[in-house]
């Protein structure tokens, strides 16, 4: 199974700012002083997993489907958007400012 470059390269740059909003977000919990290793499972299960279970459904479906590409894209669009304003704005302010 190969799977188009276009759509890998947009899955990472979405997984990437996911992961790295979900960094942040622990980073400032250690830094509050109010992060618990034990919420952390439930946190991943229904905050994270969800956008990256989602989105690599649709990569596998745009991979063999061209219809499903442009909802494929549109995902990751939004997707990006949403956690990449979370991670730069709103918890770089929280951690740093």
């Amino acid at each position: 199974m190969t799977i188009d470059s276009t759509i890998l390269n947009s899955l990472l740059v979405v997984l990437s700012s996911i992961i790295l909003d979900m960094l942040m977000g622990v980073c400032i919990g250690i830094k509050n002083g109010n992060f618990s290793l034990s919420t952390l499972p439930k946190f991943l299960a229904s905050n994270v997993v969800p956008y990256i279970g989602g989105l690599i459904i649709l990569a596998v479906f745009a991979n063999y489907i061209s219809e499903i590409e442009y909802l494929f894209y549109t995902g990751v669009g939004l997707v990006t958007v949403k956690f990449s304003k979370e991670a730069l704005v709103d918890k770089l302010t929280k951690l740093f400012g």
